[in-house]
């Protein structure tokens, strides 16, 4: 779909927002588990295999990134693991008051592989994103905003959602051309980095998991939005 948008001269920009309840409860664990499966069936090198699966996944975040037009993430309930990965390749993110974070993977026994590690240094203070991953703790979206990882945050999805259009239409507003100029400037400020660490983080993730450890923590299942409001 990015990749469509990229090539359309009158889209300007994007809103991407969960339907749901949640905005996303990140990576279907049970994907994971059949590319795992696939890999083990895998008559060549294992590790590249699986490294090439990785690299591949990681570009569906990466065409995100890349599209000449801008994205405002409009982020509602539940965000976390994979999802955490999808907003750091949105260009501007905004957030329900009651939204909850968290980056995951740590607990499911695997470093965070599509980009979250990579593109939100530049967002959150390094202590703070070490943190974050290192503990797979949850935070709230009023603690998001604090940190710096969204702009805005709203007391209802209806507001959050009103305001994600309202800056669409800004941007809109403005000469096309500039605006895509502009993503395009800010990203070669990062781009060899952050491909550096995707590529980096696919290597050390296509050896990992296939370990015993990794290949157990997989199987735990992910916490329901009910333990998230609680917490």
């Amino acid at each position: 779909a990015y990749r469509w948008i990229h090539e359309q001269s009158d889209i300007h920009v994007v809103v991407l927002s969960g339907k749901g309840k949640q905005f996303s409860s990140g990576a279907d664990v049970n994907f994971l588990m059949q590319v795992m499966e696939s890999t083990q069936a895998c008559a060549g090198d294992k590790t590249q295999h699986l490294a090439t699966e990785i690299l591949d996944m990681q570009s569906a975040f990466s065409a995100i990134a890349e599209c000449s037009a801008p994205t405002i993430a409009a982020i509602h309930g539940v965000c976390i693991g994979g999802a955490i990965d999808l907003i750091s390749a949105c260009d501007i993110r905004l957030a329900s008051y009651r939204s909850y974070f968290s980056i995951m993977e740590t607990q499911l026994g695997i470093p965070a592989d599509m980009g979250t590690l990579q593109r939100l240094p530049l967002n959150l203070p390094e202590g703070r994103l070490r943190e974050l991953a290192y503990t797979s703790a949850i935070f709230s979206g009023r603690q998001a905003k604090k940190w710096g990882l969204v702009n805005s945050t709203y007391f209802t999805r209806k507001q959050l959602m009103k305001a994600a259009f309202k800056l669409a239409n800004q941007i809109a507003a403005l000469p096309s051309y500039a605006v895509k100029a502009t993503k395009q400037s800010l990203n070669l400020n990062a781009e060899a980095i952050i491909n550096e660490g995707l590529n980096n983080i696919a290597q050390v993730n296509a050896q990992l998991l296939q370990s015993n450890e990794a290949k157990s923590c997989l199987l735990y299942t992910s916490p329901s939005p009910r333990d998230l409001s609680t917490s």
